[in-house]
C-alpha cells in the first residue's frame, strides 16, 4: 500500500467520521444563538459524559476487533464478529437497567441539573452506539466505504433535521438535542441489524476465542478511560471552579479547536490498517517516517488556519446572525490552544505502530494515564489564574506530554526513522507565522500572506514533494 493509498483510505473513511462529528459543529450557530451559556453548559456535560461512558461500555473491543478482524479469513471474521457483538449485548442490557434505576441520583452529579430523563436518554444512546459501532468497524476492515458513508450520512441527516424541527418549530429547548441524538442512534442501530444478522452465528460463540479478544481489549479500557478523563476533567473542573455558563462558553470554543481532532481521527482511520499491513514487511521505518512528516505538515497548516482565521469566521454575521451568539464569542481565545493540543495528539497517533505490532497495548494506558493526570493537575493550576483559557492550556500541555512519552516508548518497540530536519523546518515556519500574526493582529493582508507562504515554504524547502503521494518510499 502506498502513501497515496493511505491518503485515500483516510479520506474515504475519515469523511464518514467527520460527518458524524461535524453535527455538533454545524449546529453551533443554532445552539449559541438560541440557548443561554448555562443551558449549553448542560449540553456540554451531557455529551462529555456520554463519550466517557461509550469508552467504558466498549471496554477496548473496538481496537481488539480491528486487530483480529483485519488479517482474518472470512470464516474467522464471523467468529470474531459474533463474540464481540455477543459480549456487548451481554454487558449493555444490564448496564442500562442499573443506569436507569439510579437516574435520579446521578443526574445532578453528571449534568449539574435535576433532569433524570436526560440520564435515561443517555443510557439508551450508549447501548445503541456501542453495538452499531462494530458493524461500522467491519465496513472499514472489509473496505466497504459506500456503506460506511451511508450510515454516517444517515446519522448526520437525522440529527440535524430533528434538531432544527424540534428546536425551531416545537420550541422544545435542550431536550430536543438529546431526543434528536437518540433518534439518530436508534435508526443507525436498526439499519445495522441486517449486517449483524448476516455475520452473527450462535455456533461460533467460543469461550477461548472470547478470552483471547478480551485479553487484547482490556488494556485499551484504561487507556480509553484516561483519554476520556482528559475530555471530562477540564469541563467538570471548570464547573467546580466557576459555573455552568463558563463551561458552555468553553465548550463552544473547544468545538472549533476540535476541527484539528477530526483531521487526526480521519487520518487514523486509514493509518491503523496501513501500519498493521505494512508492519509485517521489513524496513518500513523510513516509510512511516515519511508519513509522519507529511501528516505533521498538514496538521500544521490546519493549526495555522484556525489560529489566523477562527475569530473572523466566528464573528462573521449573515442576516444579522453570527456563527456564535454574542455571549459565546469570548471563547475565541481558546481555539489555538485546543487545536495545538490535538496537533500533539496527531504525533502521538503516528507513534502507535509499536504497541499494535508488538502486542503491547498496556503502554497506551500508561501514556494516557500521564495525559489524564497532568491535565487534572494543570487545570487546578491554570484555571484559577486564566479561567477557560487555563483549561485549554492544560489540555494542550497534557497532549504534549502524552506524545513525548509515546515517542519514547516507540523508540524501544518499533523505531521510526523520523525526518527530524524537515520536522524542525515545519516547526520553525509555524512559530514564525504565529509571531508575525501576533505582531500584526487583525491585519487581513498579513494573515493572507502567512496562509499562502506556509505551503510554498514547505514545497520550496523540499519538505513536501508531490512524488511522495505517487509511490511507496524506497527502502
Amino acid at each position: 500500500m502506498s502513501i497515496k493509498s493511505l491518503g485515500k483510505q483516510s479520506l474515504v473513511y475519515g469523511i464518514g467520521h467527520i460527518l458524524a462529528r461535524l453535527v455538533t459543529f454545524l449546529l453551533l450557530p443554532l445552539y449559541t444563538n438560541v440557548f443561554t451559556a448555562s443551558e449549553y453548559g448542560v449540553v456540554a456535560l451531557f455529551y462529555t459524559f456520554l463519550s466517557f461512558m461509550n469508552v467504558i461500555m466498549r471496554y477496548g473491543l473496538g481496537a481488539a476487533f480491528l486487530k483480529f478482524y483485519v488479517p482474518a479469513s472470512d470464516s474467522e471474521r464471523n467468529a470474531i464478529f459474533t463474540n464481540v457483538i455477543a459480549s456487548l449485548f451481554l454487558t449493555g442490557i444490564p448496564f442500562f437497567l442499573v443506569w436507569h434505576g439510579f437516574r435520579n441520583l446521578i443526574s445532578p452529579i453528571i449534568l449539574g441539573v435535576n433532569e433524570p430523563s436526560f440520564i435515561s436518554i443517555m443510557g439508551i444512546i450508549i447501548v445503541l452506539d456501542t453495538i452499531w459501532s462494530i458493524p461500522l468497524l467491519g465496513f472499514r476492515a472489509e473496505n466497504r466505504p459506500i456503506l460506511f458513508i451511508i450510515f454516517s450520512l444517515l446519522n448526520v441527516g437525522i440529527t440535524i433535521g430533528l434538531n432544527l424541527f424540534l428546536i425551531l418549530k416545537i420550541h422544545m429547548g435542550i431536550r430536543a438535542i438529546f431526543l434528536s441524538n437518540l433518534s439518530a442512534s436508534l435508526c443507525v442501530f436498526l439499519m445495522s441489524l441486517p449486517f449483524i444478522y448476516q455475520r452473527f452465528e450462535f455456533a461460533l460463540l467460543n469461550k477461548t476465542r472470547w478470552k483471547s479478544i478480551l485479553t487484547f481489549a482490556f488494556p485499551f479500557l484504561p487507556a480509553g478511560l484516561f483519554s476520556m478523563a482528559m475530555e471530562v476533567a477540564d469541563r467538570y473542573i471548570l464547573k467546580y471552579l466557576t459555573d455552568l455558563s463558563t463551561v458552555g462558553i468553553y465548550n463552544a470554543g473547544y468545538k472549533i479547536g476540535m476541527l484539528m481532532m477530526l483531521a487526526v481521527t480521519a487520518f487514523n482511520f486509514g493509518w491503523q490498517p496501513f501500519f498493521l499491513e505494512q508492519g509485517k514487511e521489513s524496513n518500513q521505518e523510513k516509510l512511516f517516517g515519511r508519513v509522519t512528516t507529511l501528516v505533521l505538515a498538514g496538521l500544521g497548516f490546519i493549526w495555522l488556519i484556525l489560529m489566523l482565521w477562527a475569530d473572523n469566521f466566528i464573528q462573521l454575521k449573515i442576516m444579522g446572525y453570527s456563527f456564535f451568539g454574542e455571549e459565546f464569542q469570548r471563547s475565541i481565545s481558546i481555539v489555538p490552544w485546543i487545536a495545538l493540543g490535538y496537533l500533539f495528539y496527531g504525533f502521538y497517533v503516528l507513534q502507535t505502530p509499536g504497541i499494535f505490532l508488538k502486542d503491547r497495548p498496556g503502554i497506551a494506558a500508561w501514556t494516557r494515564l500521564l495525559g489524564a493526570t497532568s491535565n487534572i493537575i494543570f487545570c487546578f493550576i491554570f484555571i484559577p489564574l486564566y479561567g477557560a483559557i487555563g483549561a485549554a492550556m492544560a489540555t494542550c500541555l497534557a497532549f504534549f506530554l502524552m506524545s513525548v512519552m509515546m515517542y519514547w516508548w516507540n523508540t524501544k518497540l518499533y523505531p521510526i526513522r523520523l525526518e527530524w530536519r524537515k520536522i524542525g523546518f515545519i516547526t520553525i515556519v509555524l512559530i514564525s507565522g504565529f509571531l508575525v500574526s501576533r505582531g500584526s493582529a487583525d491585519n487581513l493582508f498579513i494573515n493572507i500572506l502567512i496562509t499562502g507562504l506556509y505551503p510554498i515554504s514547505l514545497i520550496g524547502l523540499g519538505i513536501i514533494k508531490m512524488d511522495s503521494f505517487k509511490s511507496r518510499v524506497a527502502d
